[in-house]
């Protein structure tokens, strides 16, 4: 990692000479859209950079030298103000090496709530909008990026995952690739993480003993079971009985064991994950190890609940039902 850091800037001395530097190499920042607003970018509403704070993870935790570490906060704060309750993804140096075209960003968190990433779809595109690369990050080993805090990241895009190998001279731009709709299937959704025969069982589940009555909202903990790497993989169900799609933008999920000691509780920030009408879904969350509180926790001794979701203020409430789900409906 240190290597990266070590030829930025060339052999200039002082944080203070780099500052043009900085401001030269800095992409424009993309939003994740998880406020709901529209054209989050356009917003006036932002939050100074410094007033975040900087954490560092991964490859980045503990293993750089004290000059590195400061020219990263130094950077840091020389960004723009981030939009409010937004999370946002802000590219600001990028590298040609042997393995890939590697982009370094800070994702920052501008919410009041600690969030978890899962899957991030980015692509890399030239100057004229064509896409050179895409793939999806995942982002669950590296952990919950709390509220109001900044981490630095690394995205590598190996050169076998290219569509098409630009000069090497010509400049890429980092871009947010929203996941497309998933197609409805007899009023059934498919969900992700988990497989054709997982998604059959649970959405059968998911009506048992009874489907959701009509005009209500129900979100279902349907099973949990071992995750990677040492995680927990928590089954939701989502069963809409309204007549209008629902959006859910976040999920939080508190998983505690038999004496109702808190193994894990973890917020997890959607990307256009929908629900249409009078139709249910399944959806598996990953807790990875790192936000799990206890050892050696027994699986068939843990339960999970989701706390009173609560509705954007965006739509009208249906009902006493919807009423009480606000913050997690769009």
């Amino acid at each position: 990692m240190s290597w990266l850091l070590e030829n930025w800037f060339g052999s200039k001395e002082s944080l203070e000479q780099v500052r043009e530097d900085i401001h030269e190499h800095l992409h424009k920042e993309f939003y994740l859209g998880v406020s709901g607003i529209d054209n989050p970018e356009q917003s006036s509403t932002r939050i100074a950079s410094k007033e975040l704070d900087l954490m560092m993870n991964g490859p980045w935790d503990n293993k750089l030298e004290e000059a590195e570490t400061e020219l990263l906060q130094y950077i840091h704060d020389e960004l723009p103000p981030v939009v409010r309750d937004e999370i946002g993804i802000v590219p600001f140096f990028t590298q040609v090496t042997d393995e890939g075209y590697v982009v370094l960003t800070y994702i920052r968190n501008a919410t009041d709530r600690s969030v978890l990433l899962q899957k991030l779809p980015l692509t890399l595109m030239t100057a004229e909008g064509e896409v050179v690369a895409k793939k999806t990050f995942d982002l669950i080993p590296s952990g919950p990026i709390g509220d109001l805090c900044s981490r630095p990241f690394e995205f590598l895009f190996r050169w076998n995952e290219f569509s098409k190998l630009p000069e090497q001279e010509v400049p890429l731009t980092l871009t947010y690739q929203k996941p497309a709709s998933p197609k409805e299937e007899g009023g059934q959704e498919m969900s992700q993480g988990l497989s054709q025969e997982e998604t059959e069982k649970y959405l059968k589940q998911a009506n048992q003993p009874t489907p959701v009555e009509s005009g209500q909202v129900d979100l279902q903990v349907l099973d949990i079971m071992p995750g990677e790497e040492n995680g927990i993989r928590v089954v939701v169900a989502f069963r809409n009985g309204l007549e209008k799609r629902l959006e859910f933008t976040e999920v939080p999920i508190i998983v505690n064991d038999e004496l109702g000691n808190n193994v894990a509780r973890i917020q997890y920030t959607m990307q256009n994950m929908k629900v249409e009408a009078n139709s249910n879904r399944v959806w598996a969350f990953d807790i990875p190890a790192t936000s799990i509180k206890q050892d050696d926790v027994d699986l068939t001794k843990l339960s999970a609940v989701i706390p009173k979701a609560k509705q954007s203020k965006k739509q009208p409430s249906a009902n006493n039902a919807v009423e009480n789900n606000k913050g997690l409906l769009q």
